[in-house]
């Protein structure tokens, strides 16, 4: 089994508050992207490791990965993520592909293993991390609440996400044929009929999206909870 590692760096960091690519605004001093990337290499499975860049970054993404153990690629950025993530897919030498957001920075070797290893178990085309909801959720309209929603039955979706290469590119081939583009991956090939499981991921394992998340990502690395 070969599998390649893709982590997806292509978006701006705007919500941030940032002129930069969001996956190379700075957690302690370490850009963002650099948190995920470390741990790919450190494990030492992967035929490659390919980071989708905007063409701006492509240089810098180099000097940063100059020093890892294992082949680094760089893909460029799309005009929309599902482009972005195809354009690393099509540049992967495994069997398999781990796709990975930049954003998410506190990923583990221990949750990447058992992903794999939960994905060689099934008979699934895909499969995602994910938490169950503790929250309770419900509809509104407005400033008025509405239902609401059976959290029992609910998951928040992440990354990583694991899928058979072939199977995933033949599904962004007919991604025009959708009346709406899927949000990530797991959707995409859902859409065509493949089976998705899933695993339990960690509350660690969160998206930066906003500037309190920079002060809590970077909150929790100055407490030593993550290099």
């Amino acid at each position: 089994m070969s599998i390649s590692a893709i982590i997806v760096a292509g978006g701006m960091g705007k919500r941030l508050g940032k002129e930069i690519p969001k996956a190379f605004v700075p957690i302690c001093r370490k850009e963002l992207f650099l948190y995920s990337a470390e741990i790919f290499d450190e494990m030492g499975i992967f035929n490659e490791i390919i980071v989708v860049v905007p063409n701006s970054a492509i240089a810098k993404t180099q000097e940063k990965t100059a020093d890892f153990s294992t082949k680094i690629i760089i893909a460029q950025g799309g005009k929309e993520r599902h482009n972005s993530v195809e354009n690393g897919v099509k540049k992967a030498s495994g069997d398999i592909v781990i796709i990975h957001d930049a954003a998410r920075p506190f990923a583990t070797k221990e949750l990447v293993g058992q992903l794999i290893e939960n994905y060689t178990g099934n008979n699934f085309c895909g499969m995602i991390c994910a938490n169950p909801i503790v929250d309770t959720i419900r509809r509104f309209e407005n400033n008025l609440c509405g239902q609401t929603i059976n959290r029992s039955e609910l998951i928040a979706v992440g990354t990583p996400q694991i899928f058979d290469k072939k199977t995933l590119l033949d599904c962004f081939a007919k991604i025009e044929d959708l009346s709406e583009i899927p949000t990530d991956e797991a959707m995409l090939v859902q859409k065509f009929g493949h089976k998705v499981g899933w695993i339990k991921s960690s509350k660690m394992n969160f998206k930066i999206t906003t500037p309190e998340d920079i002060i809590l990502a970077e909150a929790i690395v100055k407490n030593g909870e993550i290099s």
